[in-house]
């Protein structure tokens, strides 16, 4: 299987990651093959890191980087019904 990251950052910093088991070789412009010795570490961190290259612009390294704070899930369709029943049963000045 082979590993490929996006060498710029997306508005968020992170990088995309994409990995094919049929590759050999990087497919994509302006992506770099990880080698296998990163391939987890880039998985960890979900593409949120700094990138090294060589003289090459073989990448041979990575430093995980914060991940933005993701935003609260909506509440599913039956939380939502579970609270408005909830409220109506206080309104009426029924315990439950």
């Amino acid at each position: 299987m082979l590993t490929i990251i996006e060498l710029s950052p997306r508005a968020d910093g992170g990088h995309g990651l994409q990995s094919q088991s049929h590759r050999t070789q990087c497919w994509l412009e302006g992506w770099v093959t990880v080698p296998p010795a990163l391939e987890a570490a880039v998985w960890e961190c979900g593409g949120y890191c700094e990138l090294t290259l060589d003289d090459t612009g073989a990448l041979v390294g990575v430093t995980p980087a914060k991940r933005p704070p993701q935003p609260e899930a909506e509440p599913t369709e039956s939380e939502r019904l579970r609270a408005d029943v909830d409220f109506l049963a206080a309104l009426a000045g029924v315990a439950l």
